[in-house]
């Protein structure tokens, strides 16, 4: 029994430790409709985030892989894709997201969702678990993280 609870506060410690483990903050943002989106709603399932902008070089180059994502999230059914916009207008938003045939959700950032994630850069990227804790989070793209993501995309949709 002792070794047992040893074992879980080791677990415990390095999960705090890594800044895993961490609950992912809930946020209420609008949707390119205008309707309201909450974290919560996707109570369940495996969630990721990326936080972006039009004029941002990175970000452009990261969204071919995000809506290669998307694709294969349909398969897995319990993985959802969205995007998130950090403080455009609506139009620019609308024309790039019609221009580059962004089918996933794509929402609009408040200062809040931006502090609680401490998005000081973009692009930033966050998978969170079915149990709503961040199990990754990527600030920056390079290529290779296209199989990290798809990797454990398909891991947590098997969990």
């Amino acid at each position: 029994m002792r070794i047992k609870l040893l074992i879980v506060f080791i677990i415990l410690s390095v999960c705090h430790s890594f800044a895993f483990c961490q609950k992912a903050p809930d946020f209420m943002l609008k949707d390119m409709d205008g309707k309201t989106v909450k974290l919560s709603d996707y109570a369940g399932k495996t969630v990721f985030l990326d936080f972006w902008a039009t004029w941002c070089p990175p970000c452009r180059q990261s969204i071919p892989v995000v809506k290669q994502l998307h694709k294969i999230s349909s398969d897995l059914k319990s993985v959802v894709i969205l995007g998130i916009n950090t403080g455009e207008n609506e139009s620019t938003v609308k024309q790039f997201v019609k221009d580059n045939g962004i089918k996933y959700t794509v929402l609009y950032a408040n200062r809040e969702v931006l502090k609680n994630y401490k998005i000081n850069a973009i692009p930033s990227f966050f998978i969170i678990d079915k149990n709503g804790n961040i199990v990754k989070k990527d600030v920056g793209f390079t290529p290779s993280f296209e199989k990290e993501w798809e990797l454990k995309l398909r891991q947590l949709s098997k969990e």
